[in-house]
């Protein structure tokens, strides 16, 4: 499910991961020199996968608008980043 909350509070990514577990999120950025900041404007959450494309979505219009976002977050389906499965030879 995409929930758009287009919130006028400046958070940091911490926060935003901390507020909303296990979802990735679009968030609006002030400029290009703020972006190593890890602070941003939070535009919408998505809860599911499901909902991938319809961030997506919104990431394209906002863009056309001339807003600069970023995508963060993640649903943890794997809770790793690289290899997840060992694999032994016996």
């Amino acid at each position: 499910m995409l929930r758009i909350l287009d919130e006028k509070e400046l958070k940091t990514d911490n926060e935003i991961e901390r507020l909303y577990k296990n979802c990735k999120y679009l968030c609006i950025l002030d400029s290009l020199d703020r972006i190593a900041d890890n602070d941003g404007y939070l535009y919408c959450v998505s809860t599911s996968e499901d909902s991938l494309n319809e961030l997506f979505d919104e990431r394209d219009k906002l863009q056309e608008q001339g807003k600069i976002c970023c995508i963060g977050g993640s649903y943890n389906n794997g809770g790793a980043i690289g290899v997840q499965y060992e694999y032994t030879k016996e």
